[in-house]
């Protein structure tokens, strides 16, 4: 095997063995979702066999991340360009750059489905995210962003309706373990931070009285 083809094939044979790790799946739980034996997962993470196309698009659906990623093609695990963001990163809104929100967002994502090594809570997450989008696209709809026939349902009961599923998932996160007190102390992401710290001030000036 080719050199450069061998590196893509490891590259991929660790991707493939540590995104199963990170959600605390079994082999055998992995290769049953995957629709594969067990042996034959074991070697796709051994690098030992190559698998076709159709096996990494199902890996890409079942971890929730991009090809590329898995392929090692990109380091971004949810197809956020990065380019974009550095082409961004001098437009600002009343001084915020808008790279420190995109990058911010994308570490916390990347975060968030790295921790959740639940299946119910991949879909928390997803369906939480999901809907706070939905309420900003709708937001855009509405001062003309956005063409209106995207959405199906009007803006007002389409907004109040994503409120009250998003305040209806926050209710479920009493049922979260709680482990903020024996959590990780690292975080590598300085977009995150500042975006956390950017939104504590936001809502200290504008929330809470002197």
């Amino acid at each position: 095997m080719p050199t450069a083809k061998k590196e893509k094939a490891t590259r991929f044979a660790a991707i493939l063995s540590q995104l199963r790790k990170e959600r605390g799946y079994s082999q055998k739980k992995a290769a049953e979702d995957l629709g594969i034996s067990q042996a034959l997962l074991s070697h796709y993470e051994k690098g030992i066999r190559e698998c076709g196309l159709d096996f990494v698009i199902r890996c890409s659906e079942y971890y929730g991340v991009t090809t590329d990623y898995l392929l090692g093609i990109s380091e971004s695990r949810h197809g956020m360009n990065e380019e974009y963001l550095t082409k961004i990163s001098s437009e600002a809104i009343d001084g915020s750059s808008m790279a420190s929100l995109s990058h911010g967002m994308k570490a916390l994502i990347d975060t968030a489905v790295a921790s959740a090594s639940k299946s119910d809570s991949i879909h928390y997450l997803h369906d939480y995210y999901m809907l706070c989008l939905y309420r900003g696209a709708l937001t855009l709809a509405k001062a003309g962003a956005l063409p209106s026939d995207m959405f199906a349902l009007d803006y007002n009961l389409g907004h109040e309706l994503a409120s009250a599923a998003i305040a209806l998932l926050d209710s479920r996160f009493a049922f979260i373990e709680d482990k903020s007190r024996t959590g990780t102390q690292e975080l590598n992401s300085t977009a995150l931070q500042e975006l956390v710290k950017e939104s504590e001030e936001y809502i200290m000036n504008n929330f809470i009285a002197d």
